[in-house]
């Protein structure tokens, strides 16, 4: 049975960092989506748990949100979004409009 993903993914590669409890490590932000995130991480996690991610974006801006781990394949991961603020959905809204624009006008 083949999975049907809901949201396109837009590839980031951006710095950022992971938090299960009082555990903290870098990660890289492979691709996001409306819904989820791929993580590359050497932090231990497996399928369920909840982490916190925060995104470095450009100008020093954050943008933080809570994620579950949907799936493991070390070192990547690949999670949906639980939780995030309004401000930051926004920021992700942007980030995703940006892509799409950047990949039409090199058409």
């Amino acid at each position: 049975m083949a999975f049907k993903r809901k949201a396109s993914r837009v590839e980031a590669g951006r710095a950022g960092r992971l938090q299960r409890g009082s555990l903290s490590a870098p990660c890289k932000v492979l691709d996001v989506s409306e819904t989820g995130v791929r993580i590359e991480s050497r932090m231990f996690v497996k399928s369920g748990d909840a982490l916190q991610l925060v995104i470095e974006l450009e100008q020093g801006r954050t943008l933080t949100c809570g994620l579950q781990v949907v799936h493991v394949r070390s070192p990547q991961l690949g999670t949906k979004i639980t939780s995030i603020s309004s401000e930051d959905r926004e920021r992700l809204t942007h980030i995703l409009d940006d892509n799409v624009q950047t990949s039409y006008s090199r058409r």
